[in-house]
């Protein structure tokens, strides 16, 4: 037997291994496997290394991520259990509240995703990136103790520079500044401009940093926006570091539109707790070292006793009427990741908001390419009466994102679905429903984001602060443009050709 045929065998073996797996093993929908079968089959070798870097099946460098996770769960699991046990078994005494009303959504994110019942004392929304910028810039230069940030992008222009002078002097002056930023999101920063907090005494470090010699990392990408101050201040939404965020790129001649919410509280604690399992583990995966029980030196235990022992020495209705004051907001905060054992939890609870929807259900993302649960969600909630509007930009930064986008649009249009064209690039990612829940965070409504990215959402349960946010949103609408359905019916035919073939690709995007 000669080598050219050993090589052909080799191969074959390969190829049937991957195709089988994909049949046999594939957890996702049909529409997935069909994709990544036809890739495999098409492109043989580059669909072999196309799988095993973008399939999400083939990493396990979040063992320490998890070791993380176990060491705040020594925190979380007791206030999480006794949360289930308490509002299970009085359920009289939080009745007509919002509490009682969403329970099942509320268990749901306890019990899945180990999603606290905190207090968010207040909840400010920014929709411009001047105001955000100013108040994180403010609330930053009043730091005594720490400041920690996480963002995907951080950029070198006018406002990247401006914040690293900032957090530079801030470490100067002693405060504990932490900065971990995505690697593949900073790919066009420069590396050495980032560590100048190193050299100022704080501390950066990119996340799952690209390497040759372990590529598969390239996949997992932390498309979280948060930032927590002194442990009593977080922001979190759509805002990245950067001057577009502001409306200031030369780049961008159109407006961009973000949301960011910035709280105080006890939901400062979770966001805390998301950014800590996200830092701790990326330190170990980067040294390879057991470091994770330094989280413990950051981490306010005095706070979390403090909630603790509300609810477990007599005081667990003090702790709910807490929730339940004028001006207070039961908060959850939501994660979701390629570290998590349910991968969608935040599209599983977006879904369980839509399907709670009584009166509406407005929605706002960059990218529309949703998976079929979510267009089943979307669809069953306009067939029973749900006023349901979808916005999405009239610009865009991904030219394959719009075609696949629209593309969806086209086909959700008959079902009576409404959707609105942002004048400009919409890049808030938000959901309200029934002035009653409403989510901001940074998870787009697309498959990468729901299964594949780190992300991070804030569900609000408050009519006060969701009448805030349905007319953020009427006020985005008043700049948009209304798609009439069947618009896009009289598109150009190799369009909208174009467009069917890039939503067939809308798994891996």
């Amino acid at each position: 037997m000669t080598l050219i045929h050993i090589a052909q065998i080799i191969f074959l073996v390969i190829e049937v291994g991957f195709i089988g797996f994909v049949l046999f093993f594939e957890r996702n929908e049909s529409t997935r496997r069909l994709l990544w079968l036809f890739v495999l089959i098409a492109l043989p070798v580059i669909g072999w290394i196309l799988y095993l870097l973008f399939s999400g099946h083939f990493f396990t460098g979040t063992k320490r991520m998890k070791e993380t996770n176990r060491l705040i769960d020594d925190f979380r699991k007791p206030l999480i259990a006794d949360q289930l046990a308490f509002i299970a078994k009085n359920q009289d005494k939080i009745q007509g509240s919002l509490i009682q009303e969403y329970w099942q959504l509320i268990h749901m994110n306890l019990n899945n995703n180990d999603s606290l019942l905190v207090c968010s004392d207040s909840a400010e929304i920014f929709t411009t990136g001047d105001t955000f910028f100013d108040s994180l810039y403010k609330d930053i230069a009043n730091a005594r103790q720490s400041v920690n940030l996480e963002y995907f992008i951080f950029k070198k222009d006018k406002i990247g520079k401006r914040f690293m002078d900032l957090l530079c002097k801030k470490a100067r002056d002693g405060v504990k500044v932490n900065l971990l930023y995505d690697d593949f999101g900073c790919f066009f920063t420069p590396t050495r401009f980032l560590q100048k907090l190193n050299r100022a005494g704080g501390e950066v470090h990119p996340f799952f940093q690209i390497r040759l010699g372990l590529p598969l990392t390239l996949n997992y990408r932390n498309h979280r926006k948060i930032a927590v101050i002194d442990g009593e201040i977080a922001y979190t939404g759509g805002h990245n570091i950067g001057d577009e965020y502001a409306n200031k790129s030369r780049r961008h001649r159109y407006d961009w539109r973000d949301t960011t919410v910035r709280v105080t509280g006890s939901s400062v604690i979770s966001l805390q707790s998301v950014f800590l399992i996200d830092w701790f583990s990326i330190i170990a995966w980067r040294n390879r070292a057991k470091v994770i029980r330094r989280a413990g030196n950051y981490f306010p235990r005095p706070i979390f006793d403090s909630l603790h022992n509300k609810l477990t020495k007599n005081q667990q209705m003090q702790f709910f009427t807490d929730l339940l004051l004028p001006g207070r907001i039961p908060t959850q905060v939501v994660t979701a990741g390629p570290n998590k054992i349910h991968l969608s939890s935040i599209k599983d609870s977006l879904i369980k908001m839509i399907s709670s929807a009584k009166k509406y259900v407005y929605i706002q993302t960059p990218y529309f390419t949703p998976d079929e649960e979510f267009i089943s969600a979307l669809k069953i909630a306009a067939f029973s009466g749900v006023d349901v509007r979808i916005q999405i930009p009239t610009k865009w930064d991904k030219f394959y994102m719009k075609a696949a986008s629209l593309q969806f649009v086209r086909e959700l249009q008959p079902y009576g679905i409404s959707f609105y064209q942002y004048e400009g690039f919409i890049h808030a990612k938000t959901l309200t429903v029934d002035d009653s829940l409403c989510s901001i965070g940074s998870t787009n409504i697309d498959c990468r984001s729901f299964s594949l990215l780190f992300e991070a959402n804030v569900i609000f349960y408050s009519e006060e602060f969701c009448k805030k946010h349905r007319q953020v949103f009427l006020t985005d609408e008043t700049k948009s443009r209304f798609i009439a359905p069947g618009a896009f019916d009289k598109t150009f035919i190799l369009t909208r050709t174009w467009w069917s073939f890039a939503k067939l690709f809308t798994p891996l995007m």
